[in-house]
This record gives C-alpha cells, structure tokens and sequence, in this order.
C-alpha cells in the first residue's frame, strides 16, 4: 500500500515520506479499513516534531480517519464489510477512567499514528469495536467530526456559554468549530486570528473576530497553549473561565499564580473527546448547524499539508485523500 512514514523528528519535508508499505492484514478481532479521508491534526504536527516520547519512529501519522471496512479477522462477523465508519483511539475499557466514562483519559489508550500505524495510508487495521459505523455525511466532511468538532463538542461539556461572551483563543483547526458550536449554544462569541483570510472567513460564518483591546470575557478558551495562555488568563473577567485544549508548541508555558488568585478563575484542561462525542459532531453536520472547513491535499503531499497548516494558511482540516 502507498502510505506517509514519520521516518524520522524534524521538518515536514524531511520528516515525511511518501512511500510503499506491506498491506497490513486484520489479526483476530480486527478489521481492515480502506481509507477514503484522513484529517491532518495540531497534533501530527506535535509529533512530527518530536515531542512526545512514546512515539518511536518509523511510523505511519494520523489519527483522524473515515473509510470503508474491506476486510475482517476471526472472530469478526462478515456482515461489518461494506460499512463506513469513523476511527477513535483504542481503549481498554476496565481501567478506572473508562469505568467513570473518561474513555478519552484511559491509562492505557492507544492512539493511531503514535503507538501504531495511523490514517496517513491507503488501509489501517484496527481492533473492530473501534470502527463506528455511521452514514450519511460524505467523507471528506465527515473526517472533520473526527477530532476537532468532536473536540468542540467536548469542550463545550465543560461550561456553560449560553449569554455569555466566549472568545475562542486561535482559530486553527479545532478554533473555528469551537466558536462554531458555542455560537450554536447561545454564545456572544469571538475568536481570535492575526490573518486577514481567516478573518474574512470568520465573519462570513457570521462570528466575531476579536479586536485589539477586547477584554473581560466569561468563557476563554485557549486552543493555542504556551504561547497565548498568560493572554488568555488576563482577557478572562473577574470570576470567569479559561479553558485550555491547546499545545501546539508542546513548550511549557509561564505564568503567575496571582492572575488566577486575584481574578478567582476557574482554569480547566480539555482532554480531546470520547467516541459518542463524533457521533454528536456527525448529527450537527448533518443538520447543517455546523459549516465544515477544510482544504484537500493528495496523501503524497502530506507534508505540504503540514508546511501550509504551520504557515496558518489552512482554513479548518487539511485533508489528505488516499
């Protein structure tokens, strides 16, 4: 199969190769997925650097995935073959975290494209009961409820922002469906950006783009990280909210305790989403609630992908199309 092999940390283009690679076989309880979509996540791009530990090269990225299931393992019921269906992280379903509903928390996930083979490649196997069926959303639009309008959703479970000023720190690939979502739920909502195309978009979502010396807002939610989060702390009213979700550096960040303490905020982290989470992102495309972003790009130009997504040119998902 042709597939884009992290081959070593580093720059995209000398990171990523485009190459071939056995076709991957489903083991017992596995299905084989051809995939029709792969989203090119903030994260890829974190471990593509090199930031995470866990993550030993060579390895295939990604692990936004929608595809077809085309083949199973034993132990499988043939029936599955034929359906569509949208990847998540694998869990192990008895630890503590899993027991309480925090799939997304489990302490021993696997996540495609760090620990095993991910999405960037025309066929991925994994264990069946973490590929969810699902139809009616084309594919292309689909990928985007993978992670970041599933990551929205989540979010969004952590505060209310019904009447309430929310900026949404970054309208990245996750941002821009955050201040979707709040605006949905009753927000008065701006989002941040330093680039005029991404601003002319923003607006024609009918969303504010944030000015400079916009202040005292209820909810902030950081999907930025070390960069952007000491900012984040200050713009947030007395007594409001800040919500991280972002690392997009993967550097630790500065800051001091008094803007927390005298502002008595409340500082959450959001940790991605858990599987039914997609499911929700899928009913609000399908609703038409939520307007999907996203820019095409052949799997062979996956590092382009990456290039263009560190450039901040991307409006939304880059997706890579096997």
């Amino acid at each position: 199969m042709r597939a884009v092999q992290l081959v070593k940390f580093g720059e995209p283009r000398e990171a990523l190769r485009y190459t071939d690679l056995p076709d991957p076989a489903p083991g017992p309880g596995d299905v084989l997925v051809k995939i029709e979509a792969a989203g090119v996540c903030g994260r890829d791009l974190v471990v593509r650097k090199g930031a995470f530990p866990h993550v030993k090269p060579p390895v295939v990225p990604g692990h936004e995935g929608v595809g077809k299931v085309v083949e199973v393992g034993p132990g499988v019921e043939r029936d599955v073959v034929g359906n569509r269906v949208f990847l998540s992280a694998i869990y192990d379903g008895t630890c503590d975290y899993c027991r309480r509903g925090f799939e997304n928390l489990c302490r021993n996930a696997e996540l495609l494209g760090e620990s095993r083979n991910g999405t960037y490649a025309e066929y991925v196997v994994l264990p069946a009961r973490f590929a969810h069926p699902f139809h009616g959303v084309d594919p292309r639009v689909a990928v985007v409820a993978t992670c970041p309008l599933a990551t929205a959703v989540y979010t969004l479970r952590h505060v209310d922002v019904e009447g309430r000023r929310v900026l949404v720190v970054g309208a990245g690939g996750t941002g821009v469906y955050i201040a979707q979502l709040a605006k949905v739920r009753g927000g008065e909502v701006y989002i941040s950006t330093r680039s005029p195309e991404k601003a002319a978009v923003l607006r024609q979502l009918g969303l504010e783009v944030a000015a400079e010396g916009d202040k005292d807002f209820d909810v902030v939610i950081d999907t930025v990280g070390s960069p952007t989060l000491e900012r984040s702390l200050k713009l947030a009213r007395r007594a409001g909210s800040v919500v991280v979700i972002g690392n997009v550096t993967g550097e630790r960040a500065s800051l001091s305790p008094a803007l927390v303490i005298l502002r008595q905020l409340k500082v959450l982290g959001s940790m991605a989403f858990r599987p039914w989470d997609i499911y929700e992102a899928l009913d609000l495309l399908k609703r038409g609630l939520i307007k999907p972003l996203y820019a095409e790009y052949r799997l062979q130009d996956a590092a382009r992908a990456h290039e263009d997504m560190e450039r901040g040119v991307v409006v939304g998902r880059a997706v890579l199309i096997p």
